[in-house]
């Protein structure tokens, strides 16, 4: 690992962070990366909502794609320990490169329908169950436990940089597209973008100069002891505990409306396309600048009472959000739930990375990244089956009703353990045995 250089002394944790060579290259590599991620989440939606212009659909092509990690990303997290996380990430973007450009021909040439969309987009989550969690562990591996707090906040202020950027791009991508190609050219194009960019982080990978320890092997018997022990260590760490559930919870109840939001475009507001651009970026938006406030803080000090505060704002602006009545209202709330949301993610994944023990880490951050996501998948596919039933502004703010009742039960005790699990993210407390 690359010691910071004067840039440290700059920005805050922004400049810690990018001091270290490795880093600063990986960063680049993910900058690109996850333009092409947003891209592909909105061509996703689009095709899936032309093809169907069912909110159910949606809600199912989200849930799809994330079935993949709660089963396969455990078991993902236990292999990368063995094999190496950087050469986890490196062969399973190749899949993901594939799998993508193959729906962009089947888009180009009229070929694709729901059910091949949602066979392709399943393999790509599994794909991802790899790929995910790997990348995250490399982030502890290439900076350091000093500097991750600011990592991670800086990860996550590129990823919703691109959230503010990648709906822009990806919106004239698929007006471009659908010009061009015809109608479903534009999510054809959408999914070449978003190849070109896995390509360009794996390419950034194959350049950082750490490297995977030697490989121990892989064997069932290996695997089943590492997979019960991971859980076990779970079960046990009150922190990593406390705070992996929580965060499930809020997700499952209050982040389904990321996913929604084509329908919310299209159907409640009328404004089609344009208006998914301007519902997304807005979300972005709220994101990038507590994302990059959280870099530039880039300490753990606060992070667990700031994480009850985040989750009460997250589902106070997603219930005004479907509530609002008019697009611009809407769009208001919307900044203030992506700005909120963003917060607690980062909260709750610094919380766990920093009171993981390294020989637990790629098991935890599978789990926590195969069911964080899943659990927005799975709220994603039941609140537009309710909006089937109901509405998608009912759907969406009974979700948000149900979280603020959970974040009132539970966040008064996170706030008064919350020093406890700072100064254990400090100290890094002896794993418990398993």
């Amino acid at each position: 690992m690359n010691e910071p250089s004067r840039l440290a002394s700059h920005f805050g944790g922004i400049g810690t962070a990018l001091a270290i060579r490795d880093y600063r290259i990986y960063w680049l590599g993910q900058a690109i990366s996850v333009q092409g991620v947003w891209i592909w989440r909105i061509s996703s939606g689009v095709l899936i909502f032309q093809l169907t212009h069912s909110p159910a659909w949606l809600g199912f092509i989200s849930v799809i794609y994330f079935v993949p990690l709660i089963f396969v990303g455990p078991l993902a997290g236990a292999i990368a320990d063995r094999v190496g996380h950087r050469r986890t990430a490196i062969v399973t973007i190749w899949v993901a490169i594939s799998i993508s450009f193959a729906m962009a021909v089947l888009s180009f040439l009229g070929l694709m329908n729901p059910y091949i969309l949602a066979a392709l987009v399943a393999v790509l989550g599994v794909g991802h169950a790899f790929d995910f969690p790997a990348r995250q562990v490399l982030i502890q591996i290439l900076v350091g436990r000093e500097q991750m707090s600011a990592a991670i906040a800086l990860n996550s202020t590129t990823f919703n940089t691109a959230a503010f950027t990648g709906p822009a791009i990806g919106a004239a991508l698929l007006a471009w597209g659908k010009f061009q190609f015809g109608e479903f050219g534009g999510p054809g194009v959408g999914f070449l973008a978003y190849s070109a960019g896995s390509l360009w982080f794996m390419i950034s990978l194959v350049r950082i100069r750490a490297r995977d320890k030697p490989s121990t092997g892989v064997s069932i018997g290996h695997l089943y002891d590492d997979l019960l022990g991971g859980f076990r260590y779970i079960g046990r760490h009150q922190t990593i505990r406390t705070v992996m559930v929580s965060w499930i919870v809020i997700s499952f109840l209050t982040r389904a409306y990321t996913d929604l939001l084509p329908g919310f475009a299209e159907v409640v507001f009328q404004r089609g396309s344009e208006g998914l651009g301007i519902l997304l970026s807005a979300s972005g938006g709220g994101a990038l600048v507590l994302s990059i406030v959280m870099a530039v803080r880039g300490r753990i000090d606060g992070m667990a009472r700031l994480f009850v505060v985040s989750a009460a704002v997250a589902a106070a602006s997603v219930l005004v959000f479907a509530l609002a009545g008019n697009f611009w209202g809407s769009v208001g709330a919307i900044v203030f739930a992506g700005a909120a949301i963003v917060t607690c993610a980062i909260c709750a994944q610094t919380l766990v990375q920093s009171t993981v023990e390294p020989e637990f880490r790629g098991r935890v951050i599978a789990v926590y990244l195969s069911l964080a996501p899943s659990a927005q998948a799975v709220g994603s596919f039941v609140v537009g089956w309710l909006a089937e039933i109901t509405s998608l502004p009912s759907a969406v703010a009974a979700g948000a009703l149900a979280a603020i009742v959970m974040i009132v039960v539970v966040g008064p005790k996170i706030w008064r353990r919350g020093p406890a699990m700072e100064a254990e993210a400090h100290t890094q407390a002896p794993a418990p045995k398993t």
